[in-house]
């Protein structure tokens, strides 16, 4: 039986959804995803979700980063190799400095969710370097992203 999904993670809340496919590296020695591995997922969501939002196109290299300074994640459903799971992103909060990114992950092509997660990011100005107040045009960028 499928878990049941909170309204969080209900696939429709999700802007953006990427294909992610197993790799054999992915396992343990029990045979199934290791735990850490789902953290590697949500990074490869980030970052395109990121990129499809437009913030590498306002990017400055060397002059801001936005890394995560905390994540989480709620295991809901052992995954076994070859799976192809389905990452949904989206942004759950924009704060003064940071950015809060949720995640769902299922089985391709059913309604089983696997895994759920959150991720904060700060951005920082690397000139400083410290955490410095979101500028607008990565507001409006992630704002018109979601909309």
């Amino acid at each position: 039986m499928a878990p049941e999904l909170s309204a969080a993670t209900g696939r429709d809340a999700f802007k953006l959804w990427a294909s992610i496919p197993t790799r054999f590296r992915d396992l343990d020695p029990m045979g199934h995803v290791n735990s850490s591995v789902y953290f590697t997922y949500f990074e490869v969501g980030r970052t395109d979700y990121f990129e499809k939002a437009g913030l590498s196109a306002l990017r400055v290299k060397g002059k801001w980063g936005i890394p995560v300074v905390s994540q989480t994640c709620n295991y809901r459903q052992q995954v076994f190799h070859p799976s192809i799971l389905e990452l949904g992103v989206r942004c759950s909060e924009l704060r003064e400095k940071t950015v809060h990114l949720a995640y769902a992950l299922y089985l391709a092509g059913t309604g089983t969710l696997v895994a759920e997660g959150q991720s904060i990011s700060v951005w920082v100005d690397l000139e400083i370097p410290k955490s410095v107040p979101l500028p607008e045009e990565i507001r409006r960028a992630l704002t018109a992203f979601e909309s």
